[in-house]
């Protein structure tokens, strides 16, 4: 299979979020301009954007945002200990819910959503299209999640957006690293379980693990391992190889650099393209280039192993 790492100037969106105790979208989200949900982490980086007390314990958000109008937000947001086997919390987490004005601008080439709430912190998010979001910190860096959870927010009812699809160029580059590793759940997406030959039945979510190996003289992109655990269908865990290359461009972005995962398969398995928005961050593409919404639960976003 192939595995295709990408790059895009992103749209940075700063917002000022209010997150619901939920999964679930808001009572407003019928109504709204876009509703987004999410996740995601709860680690010091973000209780400290969203100013909760850093003695919480807490392992987990979820998150509710709705853009209600072209200036006003509502934001909700729970936080708390997870509920082992379970997408729950544990008793004790805690709901909060901010409401404030809204606005867009663009920072280095990116589009940004600025929400500042009328009682709380403002957050910042990076817009990858009309259907994902990603929370950036205070120094507009994109936020790093784990294996379990990234920092990407989903749109509720997807929108159909236009072929991204370019004559990308693959271009040498060096990769400083002998190996990098990148983990992420992901929804039961097809392509992904296709390098297994199995089928979405049963599958809650697919648990992944690339790891991208460097030439030892060159240091140009040479093999990958691609793992993968079907939660829900048994538990087994699959190991597809192959080789990976950079290349550049999209439709909305010339300068972006996706890495392309191709893989050792006698039944023609598609390559996989992941988009890179930094050192520490891909997000995986569809066959038109273009960025995928995940669920209120996982993202098709991949985070850096920090080693």
């Amino acid at each position: 299979m192939r595995k295709i790492k990408s790059f895009l100037p992103f749209n940075l969106i700063t917002l000022c979020l209010t997150i619901n105790a939920c999964s679930q979208t808001t009572n407003n989200s019928s109504t709204a301009l876009a509703s987004f949900e999410a996740t995601t982490p709860c680690d010091e980086v973000s209780k400290s954007l969203l100013n909760l007390p850093s003695a919480d314990k807490a392992v987990m958000i979820k998150w509710a945002l709705s853009l209600l109008t072209p200036t006003t937000y509502k934001l909700i947001y729970t936080y708390g200990m997870d509920k082992p086997n379970t997408r729950d919390f544990s008793e004790g987490a805690i709901t909060k819910e901010q409401v404030g004005k809204w606005n867009k601008s663009n920072y280095k080439k990116m589009e940004i959503y600025t929400l500042t709430a009328n009682n709380g912190p403002s957050l910042s998010f990076l817009k990858l299209n009309e259907n994902v979001l990603h929370l950036l910190d205070n120094n507009n860096n994109l936020m790093v999640g784990n294996g379990a959870w990234s920092y990407t927010l989903n749109r509720v009812n997807a929108v159909k957006v236009s072929s991204n699809k370019a004559n990308s160029q693959k271009i040498e580059e060096s990769v400083l690293a002998d190996s990098i590793v990148f983990d992420g759940r992901m929804p039961c997406y097809a392509p992904l379980l296709a390098l297994s030959g199995t089928t979405a039945r049963g599958c809650n979510l697919v648990k992944c693990r690339i790891i991208l190996y460097s030439d030892n003289s060159t240091h140009a992109p040479s093999s990958l391992k691609f793992y993968s655990i079907h939660v829900g269908t048994g538990g087994s865990r699959y190991l597809s190889t192959g080789k990976w290359m950079i290349i550049r461009g999209t439709k909305t972005d010339e300068n972006c650099t996706i890495y392309v995962l191709q893989f050792n398969s006698k039944k023609g398995q598609q390559d996989l393209m992941l988009l890179k928005g930094d050192d520490n961050v891909l997000f995986l593409l569809d066959n038109e280039m273009n960025c995928m919404a995940g669920n209120d639960y996982c993202s098709f976003t991949m985070n850096k192993v920090m080693r």
